[in-house]
């Protein structure tokens, strides 16, 4: 909870002291390598006043500048390095392996649904993407396409908690519990397809 906080607090006063830039940032680190949460950064833009069209388009384009440092991870990094490792970032082998088997059933249409709904990281998605080979225009299309209404939808939370903190508050705390729920689920679902 303590790191929690702190960590909002300086993505906050990142994005405060460097404004347009400080989203892009903060979205280029958390869509590459440094587990961020997408969710503080965008919401936390939008509640401290940083225009929504600046949000929308220095967070997608953060996060799509991102998500090419995860796809040429997973195109030229040895496989071995990226499982051995991955745990530092918070990707896990059954992450990769999962996205992997997603991207090839599904090709470049993967890294759009990937981008809009956030089964596992965006990060993995774009691992996953360099791994089997997806054409790197097209991936990159989809990715600044997918973002395009998550940052938007977040963005218009940050700048509405402002104005309705009581109901904001109550409709993130139970999006956030169906989201958990939904989380817990998935992760008890591919432990016990694990152990069959």
């Amino acid at each position: 909870m303590v790191y929690s906080s702190v960590l909002q607090n300086d993505l906050t006063g990142l994005i405060a002291r460097f404004g347009d830039f400080g989203v892009f940032l903060a979205m280029f680190f958390e869509s590459s390598v440094v587990p961020l949460p997408s969710e503080v950064i965008i919401i936390g833009a939008g509640a401290i006043g940083i225009p929504l069209g600046s949000v929308l388009i220095f967070g997608s384009l953060g996060s799509t500048f991102g998500a090419m440092i995860g796809y040429a991870l997973g195109r030229y990094a040895a496989m071995p390095v990226l499982l051995k490792f991955g745990k530092f970032i918070l990707i896990k082998p059954h992450h990769i392996y999962k996205a992997e088997e997603f991207a090839k059933k599904y090709g470049i249409m993967s890294v759009l649904i990937g981008r809009v709904i956030p089964i596992v990281p965006f990060k993995v998605f774009s691992i996953a993407a360099g791994i089997t080979c997806l054409p790197f225009v097209p991936f990159v299309f989809c990715t600044l396409l997918g973002v395009l209404p998550r940052i938007l939808l977040l963005a218009l939370f940050g700048a509405a908690i402002v104005k309705y903190t009581k109901i904001v508050l109550i409709l993130v705390v139970f999006a956030v519990l169906i989201f958990l729920a939904y989380r817990i689920l998935n992760l008890v679902y591919a432990r016990r397809k694990r152990k069959k």
